[in-house]
């Protein structure tokens, strides 16, 4: 099967998934009951229609008609970057609750900027990373007026 159409599988299966499990979620107390039952239902929705959108454009190029120069190539350098980012991926999920949003995000992205950039560009990484991490929390606590996980510190 071509890849594409894999990807418009996978996004289907995904979508539904994710859709079941929204069916999970809280209903809130006041207001409307549902109201965060919505975003979440349309991605997922959204996935799904999106998915079978490719999958259909794929069966009209027909699904065994496979070009195989298309398909990426992966170097050991490409997958050693992969794996590095679902590491960093998986270290920012276990210190968001723990260290706090703007500590593991400045962690998170200063580790991303300085794999993918290099050591040479240390100055506008972190640059980069205190302006996003400060910024995006300041929008979210003080704009959306949503709470993040705090520092143990007790700032930020």
């Amino acid at each position: 099967m071509r890849p594409n159409a894999w990807v418009a599988v996978t996004a289907i299966i995904f979508g539904l998934a994710y859709g079941v499990q929204t069916t999970g979620l809280r209903r809130a107390p006041i207001g409307n009951p549902m109201a965060p039952l919505y975003f979440p239902m349309g991605l997922a929705i959204l996935m799904v229609f999106l998915g079978a959108l490719l999958f259909y454009f794929e069966a009209r190029k027909g699904l065994n008609s496979d070009d195989k120069s298309k398909r990426p190539h992966f170097s050991f350098h490409s997958m050693k970057l992969i794996l590095i980012v679902i590491a960093l991926c998986l270290l920012y999920t276990v210190t968001f609750d723990r260290i706090g949003f703007v500590f593991s995000t400045i962690i998170f992205l200063l580790a991303m900027l300085t794999f993918i950039n290099g050591r040479q560009r240390t100055v506008m990484n972190v640059v980069i990373t205190l302006f996003y991490s400060i910024g995006m929390w300041y929008i979210f606590v003080h704009v959306f007026q949503i709470m993040l996980p705090a520092s143990p510190l007790g700032i930020l």
